[in-house]
């Protein structure tokens, strides 16, 4: 990873993921969920988010939105929490519910 050149900030970004279920390992289930780490760039965000589900074993499948938290932004209880984690710990990597798709 590189070195930032401007400070890193608190970024926040939906992901999609795809990974095994924990009943049935051998069938793997795509979902989303919202992380929260610090970075100084969307190309060190993605890093991140893929070097935390990769200790998982789950894969990165996309990333819907990531941007550096603004104080006008309002998020949920769920967010905020892990928000304030994150500033609590320049090392964290947070992640919220998965949201699974539903069965068509």
């Amino acid at each position: 990873m590189r070195w930032c050149l401007i400070r890193p900030q608190i970024w926040i970004g939906t992901i999609e993921v795809y990974f095994a279920d924990s009943e049935t390992p051998s069938v793997w289930k795509p979902a989303f969920t919202t992380v929260t780490t610090w970075a100084c760039n969307s190309e060190e965000f993605k890093q991140k988010c893929t070097r935390m589900l990769d200790s998982y074993g789950w894969k990165l499948l996309g990333i819907e939105r990531a941007n550096p938290v603004s104080d006008e932004d309002e998020f949920s209880e769920e967010t905020e929490d892990m928000l304030e984690r994150t500033k609590s710990n320049p090392n964290a990597i947070i992640y919220g519910t998965f949201h699974t798709y539903p069965k068509m």
